[in-house]
Formats: C-alpha cells, structure tokens, sequence
C-alpha cells in the first residue's frame, strides 16, 4: 500500500461521536468498533499506515452507523482512489459527506469537509458547507473568510456581492486589514466595479498611509488595468514611504523588466537583493533568474559574484544559497570551486545526503580524487552501506587506479540495495565488472556482466562496456555486436557507445561501416575528441586506405595520451600494428 500522510485527529471524529450515540453502544460489534478505532488512531500516530488502514476498515465494518470513524476512512479511500479509481474515491467522498450531513455542528468534521469541496473545485457544496458553518459560528473570522471565498469562486452577481458582504461583517468586527481588501478588490474586478475597486483601495489607503504592502499592491491593480505610469507611480511610491522594504524594490525591478527597461530591471534588481528584509527564497529566485540570462556576459560576472557574495554574508549557513553559488561556478565549468560551496553546506546540514553525493561528484568531476575519496569516507560514517555512497566511492577509487579496493567497497554496497532495486544493483555489478577486467580478469568481469544485465536489461551503459571488453578480448563479437547496438538504440547519440560500435566492427574486419560510426562519434566530440576514440579513428582510416589522415588522428591521440607505447609506435612507423 502506497504511503498516507497522518490524518489530524478532529474533535468529532475521536471521542465526540460516542457521547453523542452513547445508546448505540452496547451492542458487542460496536464496542470492538471502538477499539478497532482507537487502536487505528494508535498506529496512524505512529506512522503504521497498513494497519492503520486494516484497523480502520474492519471498525466501519462492524459499526457502519458511526460517521466518525467513516469520515476519517473516506478520506483515506479518496487518497488511495486518487485519479485512478473513480467509483473508490466517490465511495470515500460518500462516506465523508455523510459524516457532515449527520453532524454538521461538528466544527472540525465540517472544516475538513469544506477544505475537500474547495480543493475539487465544488464550488456549489463549498459554498454550503460554509454557509452552515457560518450560521453555526456567525463571530468566526476564519469560517466567514472561507465562505467568502467560497462564494467568490462561484463567480455569479449574486454571490459576488454576497462575499463583499461576509468580507464587510468581518471588517466591522476586525478593522480594517489589507488581506480583507484584497479580497474585496477580487470581487469588484469580477463585477466589472471599477470604481468599487478603487473606492475600496482608497478607504485602505486613508486608513494606512505608510503600508508599502498597499501600494505594492495598488500598483498590481493598476498593472491590471493596463495602467502602465499609475502602477509605476505606486511601486515607486512603495519604495519611498519604506526604503527597507526589499519587496517594494523587487516588485519595481519586476516591473521593469516586464516593461523591457533592462538596466533599470538590472538596477533596481540589484538594490532589492542587498536589502535583508527581501525573503531569501525571492532572492534566490531573482538571482537564478539573473545568472541564466546574464552568466555567458563575462562583463555581467562581477556583479554576479557580488551579489552570490552578499547573500553568503547575509546567509552563511543557508545550503540553499551555496547550492545556488555552486550552480554558477558549475555554469562555468569549475567544478572545483562548486564542490567546495557545496561541501559548506555539508556543514550546515550533513544530515541531507544530496548535498554529500552532489559534492563527491563534483570533486571527481574536477579530478580531485583525494577530496572525493575522504569526502566519501565522512559520508559513509553518516550513512553507514548506503549504495549510492558506496558507489560513489569504489567510482572513486577506480579513478585512482585502486581496482581491489573498488571492489570490495562496491559489494558491501550491494547488501544496502533495496531488492526491488534492480537499477542500482545492475549498475554496481557492472562497476565490479569493470574492476576485473583492469585487474586482467575477464572472465570475472564478464561473470558480473551478466549478472548486471540479468537484474535490468536496460543498463546500456554495461551493455556498452561488456561489448567493448569482448570486443578487446576477440571473444564473441556477434554477441558484442547485438550488446553494443542494444545501447546505441537507448542513447543514438552517445559518443562512447558510438566509439564501441565502429570498434567492434573494426574487430570483424567491416572496416567500411566503422568508418561511418567512428565519424558520428567524432562529429558528437568535435573539439573535444577522446584519446580512444582518436586512436580508434586512426586505425580505422587506415584499413579503409586513408595511412594520411590515420596518421594526423593517431598524431591527436598521442598528445592527449603520450605515455601509449603502441601509439608512438604508430606514429613513428607512420603504419598499423596490432596490438
């Protein structure tokens, strides 16, 4: 059974409904109903979700005639239906609404049925659920907030004006509040009440002169009515009356970067992202948006780097705000730098193993295995077997050449693995696979291999190293074949694959089809060509009669590989040998 979020306990649906049916009670079903109920409640609280739903059921099983413990069952029918079982979820709703119609002065029971109608859209029924709360609560400003709103999602004249009238009682108990006149605002856009509208923001406005709030908000008003140099006014005009108010700031720069004003968009951004009192999530927001539109502008970077700077200092233990600096420098391919932003955050919260895991992998991918490595050593002491780390560390140490190591670290990681995780288990078993094969151990590797096909056929990344190693092995090249296109058609347009393709084709001596392969794969490289795939280029040329652009490839692939015997003996032969 899928996860349940645990239920809030209501007042009617607990003790309630018993001192209210007490003469039901005294028949055996329903007294083992009861204990079925509270022992339900028991196992909810302790976040039991099978039993709790198995206990629930049998209690409306054997007393049906109590709405109470239906309600709280109904619901859960509704989450578990969802989208998918129509006549399940309306079983459920059924059993909630059945509940309200028994007991409608059962203020928590009605609340959290008239929360369910607003959330499906039910306007017609939220509007009388409310309605009867209200006659029920008429001094309840939460109740007539929700009847109004209710009434204003209904939309028609008459319910429209029916909310300005719930909004104004709770005004005359309350005084009046910016979030009733918004309200009110909503309601008289919908009639076409222009003059209503700004009646009602002026009445606010001669109440509270000063509220930057109202004239944020003012001027979102005006900005519906397409009055461009009135909502510009009232943003300005927000930004006077408080200089501190970050969101004043904000919602100016938004406004003209809308009206296509990017420096003033650039200033005013700037000045609201200096300001402490701007939320931080609006923050990283804003300045998410500015690094995508401005980071290839090398001219932009300082300002950027200022602002990252700015909100460090004002958050220095916020991981939000260094996955956000971590994010840029990676933008700018220093992955070093935004390894060492992310392992801040580490510190501030080591408990969020995202943050270990993206930095590991950050460390690798700047070739910085050291750091990666102990990196993966602290995070095992936190998350003791946990396979990803696992992996992460035996990648590691296969960069370093420490294939034993890998491997031993790498089968611990198999025993954490959830057994219907057959993705994660076929890729640590290929990750063993590929340490037997460094190690000279085909056979092994090849025994792994297997196995990591066997628990998901669909790992094409083992599907293209399994072909590559029978491919260097001369063994089996028609399995190697069929293993290496499997994985070109799941990734058409990965280079290594690509590269294993024409390779293996080299081995069966169809040197004119390699040829095709091996340059789709130089073409995805392009400037960025691999030592092997260059070397693979070469060869290939070379048996398709080309010994002048053989040797220009093999020429490239010694520079990035100068330490290769075989390719400087291609290169100084100027011809093909075997290896």
């Amino acid at each position: 059974m899928a996860a349940l979020i645990v239920l809030p306990v209501f007042a009617g649906s607990k003790k309630q409904p018993r001192q209210r049916h007490v003469e039901w009670k005294t028949g055996a079903n329903e007294r083992k109903a009861d204990y079925y109920y509270m022992e339900a409640m028991r196992q909810n609280a302790l976040g039991n979700d099978d039993a709790f739903f198995d206990l629930l059921s049998t209690a409306w099983e054997l007393d049906s005639t109590d709405t109470g413990p239906g309600m709280t069952l109904g619901y859960y029918m509704m989450v578990l239906g969802g989208n998918s079982d129509s006549v399940y979820s309306k079983r459920g709703y059924d059993m909630v609404r059945k509940h309200f119609e028994t007991h409608p002065s059962d203020y928590y029971g009605a609340i959290f049925y008239g929360m369910i109608n607003d959330r499906l859209g039910n306007t017609d029924e939220s509007v009388r659920v409310w309605h009867t709360l209200d006659s029920l609560n008429p001094t309840n400003p939460d109740v007539q907030l929700r009847y109004a709103e209710a009434l204003l999602n209904v939309a028609d004249t008459a319910s429209l004006l029916k909310s300005i009238d719930v909004v104004n009682r709770v005004q005359r108990a309350e005084g009046i509040d910016l979030g009733l006149t918004t309200h009110k605002v909503r309601a008289r856009m919908s009639l076409g009440d222009t003059a209503g509208v700004f009646a009602e923001l002026e009445e606010y406005r001669l109440k509270s002169p000063r509220d930057p709030d109202y004239y944020i908000y003012t001027g979102e008003v005006y900005n519906a009515y397409n009055m461009a140099d009135s909502a510009r006014a009232n943003f300005d005009r927000a930004c006077s009356v408080d200089s501190t108010c970050g969101r004043a700031f904000y919602r100016r720069a938004m406004y003209l970067k809308d009206q296509g004003d990017s420096i003033g968009y650039d200033r005013e951004l700037y000045k609201a992202m200096l300001m402490e009192s701007l939320d931080l999530d609006v923050k990283l927001d804003m300045l998410a948006g500015f690094i995508r539109d401005a980071y290839t502008d090398s001219l932009q970077r300082p300002r950027i780097e200022r602002l990252l700077d700015v909100l460090v200092e004002q958050n220095p233990h916020e991981p939000k705000v260094r996955d956000l600096y971590a994010s840029y420098l990676l933008a700018l391919n220093k992955p070093n730098q935004a390894a060492e932003q992310q392992e801040i955050a580490i510190d501030a919260d080591p408990s969020d193993k995202s943050h270990w895991t993206s930095t590991i992998s950050l460390y690798g991918q700047a070739d910085n295995n050291d750091k990666a490595l102990q990196l993966s050593d602290r995070a095992l002491e936190y998350f003791p077997g946990d396979p990803v780390l696992s992996m992460l560390k035996a990648n590691t140490l296969q960069q370093m050449n420490r294939w034993d190591e890998a491997i031993v670290v790498a089968r611990k990681g198999l025993a954490g693995i959830a057994s219907d995780d057959n993705a994660t288990r076929s890729n640590v078993l290929a990750l063993i696979g590929d340490s037997y094969h460094q190690l000279g151990q085909p056979d092994s590797a090849f025994a792994y291999y297997e196995r990591a096909l066997t628990e998901y056929p669909d790992n094409f990344l083992a599907a293209n190293n399994f072909a590559y190693y029978l491919a260097v092995e001369g063994k089996d090249l028609d399995r190697a074949e069929r293993l290496s296109a499997m994985s070109m058609r799941g990734q058409p347009d990965n280079d290594t694959f690509l590269d294993t393709y024409a390779w293996i084709l080299f081995r069966k001596n169809d040197y004119v089809h390699a040829k095709e392969f091996i340059d789709k794969a130089l073409e995805i490289e392009g400037e960025n060509a691999q030592a092997d795939v260059l070397h693979h280029a070469g060869d290939i040329y070379y048996m398709n009669g080309d010994p002048e652009q053989a040797l220009k490839y093999w020429e490239q692939a010694l520079k990035l590989d100068p330490d290769n015997d075989l390719l400087k003996k291609k290169v100084k032969h100027k011809t093909h040998f075997f290896e």
